[in-house]
């Protein structure tokens, strides 16, 4: 009986208030789907470092005077570095073998290179993208070595970058779900407003502080669950939508748009855990003021 009342009672403050409610909904949608948004983002970020470390090698070039006993020596003792996993030696024709295979399709831009204009090379990959820098600066002053490259600078600005994205969008998520809150808070407030004489009539007759919020207090967590299922299906319909095609079309990015079905549940279930969370601050924000305890 008192749950069928609680929720006659919600359903006759929602539409009383139904502008309000739309209102407080949508902005409860964005701000989650911002917040959602984030952790994808995250995910994203991370898989895409993951993918990189793997590949993540440091690569020694060799002067054209280089001594093969020079390259000899220096092969060996990278072969023997605890933090190195192997070595692969790449000569002046393989190096172009290879740089034929990359513009095969652009012949123009090597038919006129002589065979022997790159430098041989060692290749180095390692147990672990941490010890890159230690790696490359032990090799660079090695005797015969003329230059030396890896990617970590690439990886620490896609990091940096992907901080900075993060940062804003959270940043921005929790200004709009402050703003929802106050939307639900003042939405309850003048569902408040408008039954103030039945709720005194109410008080008179014996009824309780709590019977009395029920109904507000759904009202609150029925905007904030509907923002959230909102939010859920934006943020499953762009993981299906885009990121799977694209995995599909763009073969180099499916390890990267590839989620599992628990990092997409985890999602969901920050968005409705912060949601319904939403939803009974904006609440009791507005009961605490206008009801008494």
């Amino acid at each position: 009986m008192k749950f069928g009342y609680f929720l006659s009672e919600t359903v006759q403050n929602l539409r009383r208030n139904l502008l309000m409610t739309i209102a407080a909904i949508s902005t409860v949608a964005i701000s989650l789907l911002l917040l959602g948004g984030v952790q994808i983002l995250g995910m994203v970020v991370n898989n895409v470092t993951l993918s990189w470390e793997a590949k993540v090698e440091v690569s020694a070039y060799f002067r054209d005077n280089a001594q093969p006993a020079e390259i000899e020596n220096l092969t060996r003792d990278v072969e023997a570095m605890p933090e190195v996993e192997q070595v692969f030696f790449v000569s002046k024709e393989q190096a172009f073998e290879e740089y034929k295979e990359i513009y095969e399709d652009q012949p123009e831009f090597w038919q006129n290179v002589p065979e022997d204009s790159l430098p041989a090379s060692l290749r180095v990959k390692l147990t672990d993208a941490d010890f890159t820098e230690q790696v490359a600066g032990t090799i660079r002053g090695a005797p015969g070595v003329d230059d030396v490259r890896f990617g970590g600078d690439i990886l620490k600005r896609l990091l940096q970058v992907n901080s900075l994205l993060r940062t804003i969008t959270f940043a921005m998520s929790i200004i709009l779900l402050v703003a929802a809150a106050a939307l639900i808070a003042n939405t309850i407030r003048l569902a408040i407003y408008a039954r103030r004489e039945e709720i005194g009539i109410m008080k008179l007759v014996g009824a309780t502080n709590w019977f009395i919020r029920i109904p507000f207090l759904l009202e609150g967590l029925f905007a904030a669950f509907v923002g959230a299922i909102i939010a859920s299906l934006a943020v499953v319909g762009a993981q299906w939508a885009v990121f799977d095609n694209l995995g599909e079309q763009i073969a180099f990015l499916g390890p990267v748009f590839s989620f599992s079905t628990g990092e997409i549940l985890s999602v969901l279930g920050i968005l409705f855990g912060v949601g319904c969370m939403i939803g009974l601050v904006g609440s009791g924000m507005a009961l605490r003021r206008f009801l008494e305890a």
